[in-house]
């Protein structure tokens, strides 16, 4: 059995080579390509009959769940915006409140405990990452406001603008959060190949894309020709990018922003 982790990224330029391999990525339909191992066959299919239960959906469906949803509701957030969030806290003067991954996990604590923030958020229209930065700025404010006594109130949606007082800070959460997703979307494949016995289809990108090993080095040994090997790469890169935009539904993002998005997720990756 295959032995699947989340992925941390980090052989520098490969999230570009990964987002380029097919030109216009980011107004790609919405379908996938299946390369079978027969050789030169690969079918076009639709990606609601791939996905029955869709990314873009997930939450909501855990949300709609109730208590039953909820831990696993918790861990996919706290997986997702941990890093990011300390990214943020790092460069930030949030810093002075104290350790960032103290900060950052009594923001979790407080923020998971109660099941209607996210249900606040799925009623707001506002993208998660910014419910989620603007809820850790609000929590330290509270922190900060019960260090000096002071008990000024706020809200999640009354502090966005004052969470943009700190560009450089915000910019790193955005590109710390871009990873995180890519991460997600790339680990979601891999279990995808993994359950249809095509481990050798992950293997023949990673070696390639990510080891930066040559398809006549890596291909012979997981049984694809030269050729088999560059379609497989570009069904792979198919299947992540559909993954993210489907990541990107699911994080509140309306479907007529989706290729603007893409395109600035691109730039984010490129940092």
């Amino acid at each position: 059995m295959a032995f699947i982790v989340r992925f941390a990224w980090s052989v520098p330029g490969w999230c570009q080579v990964v987002t380029r391999l097919v030109p216009g990525w980011c107004q790609a339909p919405s379908v996938c390509l299946h390369a079978r191992r027969l050789r030169g066959y690969i079918s076009t299919v639709s990606k609601v009959d791939h996905f029955p239960t869709t990314q873009q959906t997930w939450i909501f469906d855990r949300l709609a769940e109730g208590d039953g949803g909820a831990a696993a509701l918790r861990e996919h957030v706290m997986e997702r915006y941990r890093e990011p969030l300390l990214v943020y806290v790092r460069g930030s003067t949030l810093r002075a409140l104290g350790e960032p991954d103290e900060l950052v996990h009594g923001f979790f604590a407080h923020f998971l405990a109660h099941h209607d923030s996210l249900v606040r958020w799925a009623e707001s229209g506002t993208r998660l990452r910014r419910w989620m930065m603007n809820g850790l700025v609000l929590h330290a404010r509270g922190l900060r406001r019960d260090a000096a006594r002071n008990r000024e109130t706020g809200s999640i949606e009354s502090i966005a603008a004052r969470a943009s007082c700190e560009p450089r800070a915000q910019d790193a959460f955005e590109a710390s959060w871009a990873r995180s997703l890519l991460a997600d979307a790339a680990t979601a494949v891999q279990s995808e190949l993994v359950s249809e016995d095509r481990v050798n289809a992950w293997d023949v990108f990673a070696q390639h894309i990510i080891d930066g090993r040559a398809y006549a080095d890596c291909c012979p040994p997981l049984g694809y020709t030269v050729d088999e090997g560059r379609t497989v790469t570009r069904m792979v890169s198919i299947r992540i990018r559909r993954t993210l935009r489907e990541l990107l539904l699911q994080e509140g993002t309306p479907e007529v922003e989706i290729a603007a998005e893409l395109r600035a997720l691109e730039g984010l990756l490129a940092r």
